[in-house]
């Protein structure tokens, strides 16, 4: 093994990887997360009417309901730039995860570092038939990074191909 000092300007920066982009059904996976969480939200504060009646029960409902609205909306917006701002890339001793369009993410785990894959899949992305793959990080408390939309081949060959590099590299 050598440690070799490298020259910054030799070294590929993770700004500059080509990301492979979600599946595009992972989009509706979203939306229709994002509708059922606003109007489960939507739903809490007409429970206000339960509780004895006190002066502004009517107004602090309509506030509620109409911030929650605009969050809603706010939300369904943004989520199209931000399903197509995600994507990972794989490197020869890595991979990469990049996700936020608000505040950016970017989350790199060293082969020799991961200790766990799984593929998983929640309600509303089994309906549409999309998986992701999670991989937990021991360097990092134990952290996971999950990679999500993609499809059950695509995910299953992420987590081959991850689980034959990490044996490779701890060799």
């Amino acid at each position: 093994m050598t440690n070799r000092q490298l020259a910054l300007e030799n070294i590929d920066r993770i700004d500059h990887l080509v990301y492979t982009p979600l599946e595009r059904r992972y989009l509706r996976v979203r939306l229709v997360g994002t509708v059922l969480t606003y109007v489960g939200l939507m739903v809490l504060p007409f429970l206000i009417f339960l509780a004895d009646d006190f002066k502004g029960q009517d107004m602090l409902v309509i506030c509620a309901e109409s911030l929650l609205a605009i969050a809603a909306f706010v939300n369904l917006l943004l989520l199209p730039k931000a399903c197509t701002y995600k994507g990972f890339a794989i490197r020869e001793h890595d991979i990469t995860y990049r996700s936020g369009i608000i505040f950016p993410s970017v989350t790199t785990v060293p082969f020799c570092k991961i200790q766990q894959v799984s593929i998983r899949q929640n309600p509303v992305s089994r309906l549409f038939g999309l998986y992701s793959v999670a991989v937990v990080n021991g360097a990092q408390l134990m952290t996971e990074t999950a990679i999500p939309g993609l499809t059950r081949e695509r995910a299953e060959e992420i987590k081959a191909f991850l689980i034959e590099r990490v044996g490779n590299e701890s060799k």
